[in-house]
């Protein structure tokens, strides 16, 4: 899914179970919306747009099946040779769909019932791995309150999370356009934990967006500084990814799993280096 400011609001990011965010050319970022199952039917997702190297390490790793928009020939040709089942606008048919209420490229939607449609078709394999253990930070449970934070995913985007208690979880704020909300609800985004995950990320000089930029890659296998915020506290953590794949894991130092609240999880990838900035 796309996030540059043209893109905003998007919609349904909320419904997804896990959201990773990373850095494309130029700054920009892309979301990456994780489904366990499709949501309802009627709700509808996007603006879904091209596929990055982050997507198909995501994809491969999460054994998952992948809608998006298309990519270069060296994207697809790493889909395939990961392979990932993907299915870009010509492939998933009326699965995905042009919107009129928005200009091109930001008007390629799908919805609960289409992508429900796309995982029929696919018939994938049930995955072999589990979500994390999904409950609230324990009472008294070491952590560094953090009511709010910055993230540096890129030197011109910045987004700002928020702790609200009343609606349990994290919101997010652009400097450009403000809150995230959902486009079709009018509701903000929400995020019952918010990961900051740093990672190894190198420029890939073979890898060209449909423009020719070059492109980047994220290396999401091994382990690395990871903060974990959820309940108004940052819980300092590391991340750990092996090439079987599956969801990547979070310890604390005692070598106990960082807590990971019910809802929503958004996760952020930045380059090693670059932590959140409480505050």
């Amino acid at each position: 899914m796309e996030n540059s400011d043209a893109a905003r609001p998007q919609s349904g990011i909320g419904s997804a179970d896990v959201i990773v965010e990373y850095t494309t050319e130029g700054g920009i970022t892309r979301f990456s919306a994780i489904f366990f199952a499709p949501p309802p039917a009627a709700t509808q997702i996007g603006p879904v747009r091209s596929a990055r190297l982050a997507t198909v390490h995501l994809s491969q790793l999460l054994h998952a099946v992948l809608a998006y928009s298309g990519a270069s020939t060296y994207i697809n040709g790493q889909l395939s040779a990961a392979g990932v089942q993907h299915y870009d606008e010509d492939a998933a048919g009326g699965d995905l769909f042009r919107i009129g209420a928005r200009a091109a490229p930001h008007n390629l939607y799908t919805d609960g019932a289409h992508l429900a449609d796309l995982l029929r078709r696919a018939a994938p394999p049930p995955v072999s791995y589990s979500a994390w253990l999904r409950e609230p930070a324990a009472a008294g449970e070491a952590s560094t309150p953090a009511a709010g934070f910055s993230v540096p995913m890129s030197t011109s985007e910045v987004p700002h999370f928020t702790w609200n208690a009343q609606l349990g979880g994290y919101t997010r704020t652009e400097p450009s356009t403000g809150l995230m909300v959902d486009a079709d609800t009018g509701r903000p985004l929400v995020a019952a934990t918010v990961v900051v995950m740093q990672v190894d990320v190198n420029v890939a000089p073979q890898v060209h967006d449909v423009n020719g930029v070059l492109g980047l890659d994220h290396n999401l296998i091994g382990t690395g500084p990871a903060q974990v915020f959820t309940g108004g506290g940052e819980y300092a953590s590391t991340w750990s990814e092996t090439p079987a794949g599956g969801l990547p894991a979070f310890t604390l130092a005692d070598g106990s799993p960082a807590p990971v609240a019910p809802g929503p999880v958004f996760i952020c990838l930045v380059p090693k280096g670059q932590p959140a900035a409480i505050g």
